[in-house]
Order: structure tokens, then sequence, then C-alpha cells
């Protein structure tokens, strides 16, 4: 192993071995712990790197974000940089006292405990095991050190690395950083061209090549809110229940093709439920007076209002068989024609302004311990009840903030491109460029995007006021990922020979090459 390889390999170690939960106190100490690490570098001693630690914005928690500048001199500049917060650990189950033990665990993984795949990937001798070791503190590790190495050869160009909280729930930790370098490379006058995020890849089969990334996927989070007709449980001949049509509203949007982007080779995931409930908090015999859900949905071409409208249409498609179907069982004397579906923009501009500036009121008086799917969610009943509407009806929301998605332009994988091919030539490694990383990533809020342009957005999403403006930043974006398997699994494990020596010298490679460019 080179010694860029095992820096990296011990730095992956020492991150696996921190626990950083999102949400827990390890988010902050393991940020610390790269920030007393780099203020060891000489060059920190003699002023060629500054490091900074900020808080994240609109943060409950006040996680910090690291981020490293040293001082080149030209204009042109690269930021390093990936998340330090994993998942939970209670899926290791017995075993969860070894999940940020990657020695251990990988021995017991030898053993068939993690399952027969895993212990096959074990006992090869290629892959160590542990939470957040794949996703990503092994992307962090090769960061970090092509970062310090780069600084100890003194290049010409600005470099930046940066280490950030909360990917895993609400990328604060990424909006801060956006923010923070539009107004400092702004200040000293700095071109930041080119982002590179070191995010996991899943591990090709034997022979394929590897994929980069010159983009990220965009992620919504369109969300539904019924109300019915509440009545008892032996006369529901009285009432609509709310669950009932929710579950159907369910069931044609999850796996729905009609919802799924794609370009001409590449296509998203398909759309899933990630919450389902009605608003009853006891125990009765009366139905449910509202119920809500919302979905994960992907995409890459198109829009915000595009989407919106799409599931729109498809629920009253759904509403009107529902109808059909509810009047041949006989199961409602209360039933309408038609069950109404609104958009949130819709139910703001019925509401009078006495209304609105109650709802703005009321709005702000969720404090940030307020969940805010749930904020938006009851930001959605407020107006209805506020406003007067009658069940049964349906309103369709944004219940997160938008993830947007960005994509390199042309030009810029041009000059990008051809480095690539020049590191695959010489180490025999092959690659291939896509144009969406196909997990969400932080690499969506480093750089413009189409998405912060639709206002139908912001119109649907109701707390829009905790929402962080989009990027001033016009930077190239591209995901060089750590591979490996099992990401989010108690298997999770980490290619260690692709990553720790292979990975770390073709970043350094592109380092160096886009410097001379």
């Amino acid at each position: 192993m080179t010694e860029l390889s095992t820096l990296t390999r011990k730095l992956t170690l020492d991150l696996t071995a921190i626990p950083s939960v999102n949400g827990s106190s390890g988010e902050t100490a393991i940020i610390e712990f790269l920030y007393h690490r780099l203020k060891r570098l000489p060059a920190v001693q003699k002023g060629k790197v500054k490091l900074f630690l900020i808080p994240s914005m609109d943060d409950p928690l006040f996680r910090p974000t690291l981020i490293a500048h040293y001082s080149g001199t030209g204009k042109q500049g690269l930021l390093l940089f990936g998340h330090t917060d994993t998942v939970g650990t209670s899926d290791y189950g017995p075993f969860e006292s070894l999940a940020h033990r990657p020695l251990e665990l990988t021995e017991l993984a030898k053993s068939g405990a993690l399952g027969e795949a895993a212990a096959k990937r074990a006992s090869s001798g290629r892959f160590l095991f542990g939470r957040g070791i794949l996703d990503m503190k092994s992307g962090v590790a090769a960061a970090c050190t092509v970062f310090e190495k780069m600084v100890e050869a003194s290049i010409d160009m600005h470099l930046f690395f940066a280490a950030t909280p909360d990917e895993e729930v609400g990328s604060r930790g990424a909006k801060t950083l956006s923010r923070w370098l539009e107004d400092y490379t702004t200040n000293h006058n700095i071109h930041l061209q080119w982002v590179l995020n070191t995010d996991y890849t899943e591990q090709p089969k034997v022979g394929d090549p590897y994929p980069i990334y010159a983009g990220s996927i965009g992620k919504l989070l369109p969300a539904v809110y019924v109300r019915g007709l509440p009545s008892h449980a032996a006369e529901p001949e009285h009432g609509i229940d709310p669950n009932y049509l929710l579950s159907r509203i369910t069931q044609k949007l999850v796996y729905c093709s009609d919802l799924v982007d794609a370009t001409e080779n590449e296509r998203c995931p398909l759309p899933v439920s990630l919450y389902q409930r009605d608003d009853k908090p006891f125990y009765d015999v009366q139905t449910a007076i509202s119920a809500s859900a919302y979905y994960n949905l992907f995409h890459m071409t198109r829009s915000p209002s595009e989407q919106l409208k799409r599931i729109s249409e498809l629920i009253e498609e759904e509403m009107n068989s529902t109808i059909l179907h509810l009047h041949s069982l006989q199961a409602s004397q209360v039933l309408p024609e038609k069950i109404p579906v609104y958009t949130y923009e819709n139910i703001w501009n019925h509401a009078s302004e006495e209304v609105r500036s109650d709802a703005l009121r009321y709005s702000e008086s969720l404090t940030l311990s307020v969940e805010l799917r749930e904020r938006c969610r009851m930001m959605v009943d407020f107006l209805i009840q506020r406003g007067n509407f009658k069940g049964p009806l349906i309103v369709v929301y944004f219940a997160n903030g938008l993830i947007p998605r960005v994509n390199t332009p042309s030009l810029m994988q041009n000059r990008f491109w051809p480095i690539v091919e020049q590191f695959s030539r010489e180490t025999k490694i092959p690659y291939f460029c896509r144009t969406y990383f196909p997990y969400i990533s932080d690499l969506s809020f480093l750089s413009q995007s189409p998405d912060w342009e639709d206002e139908t957005f912001a119109k649907n999403f109701p707390a829009q006021s905790y929402a962080s403006p989009g990027t001033t930043l016009q930077t190239a974006t591209f995901m060089i990922g750590t591979s490996g398997v099992g990401a989010h699994r108690p298997d999770e494990s980490v290619d260690a020979v692709y990553t720790f020596e292979t990975l770390p010298k073709l970043l350094a490679h592109i380092v160096q090459s886009l410097e001379t460019h």
C-alpha cells in the first residue's frame, strides 16, 4: 500500500469508531475530531490553510460544518467534501456493540452472522464492515487525506475540504456549506469551479467499469391530506372513512410507472410510501376525521410543477373510480358526486387575508422541535379548518424541502472526462460516466438548479419560511465515490482495495490535472 492508501485506511477506521448517528451528539464529535486533526497541519500553522467551524442553519442541535481552505495563487477553486453522519445501528440486533468496530465486525461476518453473502465478502480479505464505513466515512477519509497531500505539494489552485452533518435527514450541513461558500468565494475573488463528492457507489460486477456521476438526482416528498366524514363504526353509511380513501390513493401512487422520470439512458426508481396514518391519537369507535401520507418521488428532467400536476391528475382519476365503487356497494349515504382534489396553493388562495395572517402566526408558533413533515401537515389542517372546508376532500402538497437535480454542463464534462480516461489507461481500471447519481446526495445543494426557479414548489410547501433558498454557485458537480455493498444495512461493507488504494489516487490525479488546465 502507498502512504496515501495507508493514511486513508487508518482515518477510515478512526472515523468509523466514532458513533455519529444522525441526531446524536456524535455528529458534533466527529466533526471536531477532523478539525483537531487538520489543525496539526504545518500549513495551518503557517497560515496557508484556514479552518472554519460553521453552525448549521435552522438546526436545534447546533451541529457544525467543518471547512478547510488552502489559499492558492490563482482564482480557480475546487472542493472535496462529504457527510459524516450515519443512520442508526439498531438493525444490527445482538451485534450492535460491534457496529463501530470494523475489524471485529469483519471477523464476525466471516462466521455467517450477517448472512452468507456477507461471509463470502468478509472471507475474501477485500472488504471491511461497519456502520458508515461505506456511506460514507471512507469517502470522507479519502477526501481529507488527498486534501492534506495536495496542501503539502503546494498546488496553485484554491482547494477546499468540507465535512458536513445531517445528510441522512435534512442536509442542513450542505445547505450551510453552500451559503458560506457563496459569500466566502465572492469576498475573496475565488472562482469555485469544481465540486467533488465522495459518497458511496454500489460495487460493480467483476470486470465492469466503476461509475462516476456528473450530477445528482432530485427528490420531492409529495404528501396527501385526506379529510373524510366521521361516523360511528356501526353506522359507516353515515360517513366516509379517510383511511379508505387514502389507501386507494397510496395504491395508485406507489410503484406507479407514470410517475417515473427518465432520460434516454437513465431511469428513476419507482415511487414508494414513507409514511401513512390517520389523525386519531386514541382508540374509540368513531372513524377518523383525516388521514395523511407522503411518498418518495425522484426526478431528473421533470420540474416540481410537472410532478405535482401528474400526482393530482392520478388522484382525481382514482377518486372518480372510488366513488363509483362505493356507490356499487351502497357504502355511504352521504357520498358526493365528486371528491375535490386541491393543492396547498388552492386552499391558501381561497383563504381570507385574516385566515392567512393567522396561519402565518400559527406557523411561527411551531417551534423547531416540531418535525418538519408534521409541521406541514398541521398547516394544511389549520387552513382546512379555518377556511371552513367540508369533507370529503383531498389536499396535495410538498412535505419536505426541495432536493434539486443538478447536472454538470457538457462543456465542463468534456474538460473533466479526458482526465479520468488518462487515469484509466494508466491503471487499467475502467470507468463510465453517468448523468445523475441515482440516490439523493448533498451535491444537490452545491450548484444552481432549474428546480429553484419553479414557483409551484414554493407555493405548495407549507413550511416555506423554513426552506433554504437555492444557491447561486455555478459549479461542475461530480460524484466520485467509494465502492462497496450494503449501505444502510447490517452487512454494510467497503471494498478496501478500491476505496483505500485507487480512490485517493484518482482524486489526487484529478486535482493535479485540473490545476494544470
